[in-house]
């Protein structure tokens, strides 16, 4: 006689078999995963943490990335308290950097520490730019090197917009010469020299626009891509001999105080567009640049214009062929010995050009 099982209405429902009981399951796997899920999340966010805090072996690329940072801030701060007095007006430009360095009670040291802030700053960021070059097979992400070719042109733009500031003769018609250099551009040359300028001539506009570029516009690009560039190149941000670090930074400070203090910042000309000056230098870090200009003229005095075209196609050249060139070298020397001394040869070469191009302006 077989004995019929009879299941119960509870035992039913608890059947691994049916939809509800499958369902409940699958609940809880999701939570089960989505609670591991954010438990790993967290792990990792606390171990990217402390690879951040953890100190990193120290070298001298990274104390002079120091440098650049030390003295940007320098600038930033001298620059806030220049800004609480100086009147970008073509008017009152000149009157009121007078009464900074006149007036003022220690503003001619502001204005020292601004002005020789600027040149140490470029100096620093092109140390860190040829010992980075004599390492390049050593880079790992070549977005590093491209944002630090970037934060380069950016320096350049900051000196270059600082410049015009003052109003002086000097800065007037180097920012003439610099902005003319576009109009030799076919179709294009032209609209953007008016771009830059804000009209047909060096003006207000291009005080104002200049003035925009300085202590707003290009600052906040390099902030921002800086931030970008130094998590890119390393994960830690404390250096492993601090003290030597806050040393080189305390050092640096008394250096910039006393080149202040000795050879203060000068007052020259006021800017007169109805006297144009014929011998026309720029600073010591475009002097380079310039030289090449002044050579590729000379060579043909008859095609201005092919000149100007060739000089600026050649500098946008370098520049595209040094944020490239990780591209071409190999990340690991392995096996090819004749990287090193390849990157070391083309670095001090490149150093010893840099170098004869500006002393021949300088002493032209």
């Amino acid at each position: 006689m077989k004995v019929r099982r009879i299941h119960s209405p509870h035992h039913i429902h608890d059947s691994p078999d049916s939809p509800a009981v499958q369902e409940n399951q699958l609940k809880g796997y999701g939570s089960l995963y989505k609670n591991k899920k954010e438990e790993t999340s967290s792990q990792s966010l606390a171990a990217a943490l402390r690879q951040c805090l953890k100190p990193e072996p120290v070298r001298w690329s990274s104390c002079s990335g120091w440098i650049i940072f030390h003295l940007f801030w320098i600038e930033g701060i001298s620059g806030i308290l220049l800004l609480l007095y100086y009147r970008p007006t073509v008017s009152e430009a000149y009157e009121s950097i007078q009464q900074i360095t006149n007036n003022l009670h220690y503003g001619w040291l502001i204005r020292g520490v601004h002005m020789w802030g600027i040149h140490l700053l470029i100096l620093s960021l092109l140390l860190h730019f040829w010992q980075q070059l004599a390492q390049i097979y050593r880079l790992a992400l070549k977005s590093t090197w491209i944002l630090g070719i970037i934060l380069m042109i950016l320096i350049g733009v900051i000196g270059t917009s600082g410049h015009l500031l003052p109003w002086t003769q000097g800065s007037y018609w180097a920012t003439t010469f610099l902005t003319q250099l576009s109009a030799a551009v076919p179709l294009v040359g032209e609209p953007i020299k008016i771009l830059i300028r804000g009209g047909n001539e060096v003006s207000q506009m291009t005080l104002s626009r200049f003035f925009a570029l300085h202590i707003l516009i290009a600052p906040l690009l390099f902030i921002f891509l800086a931030l970008g560039h130094i998590f890119s190149a390393r994960r830690s941000l404390i250096p492993a001999d601090l003290l030597l670090h806050v040393l080189i930074v305390i050092i640096l400070t008394g250096i910039l105080f006393s080149l202040a203090t000795l050879y203060p910042a000068r007052m020259a000309q006021k800017a007169d567009p109805l006297n144009s000056i014929l011998n026309i230098k720029p600073e010591w870090y475009f002097m380079a640049s310039y030289e090449v200009f002044q050579l590729l003229r000379k060579i043909s005095p008859e095609r201005q214009n092919v000149s100007i075209i060739f000089g600026i196609m050649l500098h946008i050249g370098i520049f595209l062929l040094l944020g490239l060139l990780p591209f071409f070298v190999p990340s690991q020397q392995g096996e090819n010995t004749w990287i090193r001394p390849l990157t070391i040869a083309l670095t001090a070469a490149g150093l010893l050009i840099f170098l004869a191009l500006t002393l021949l302006g300088v002493c032209s």
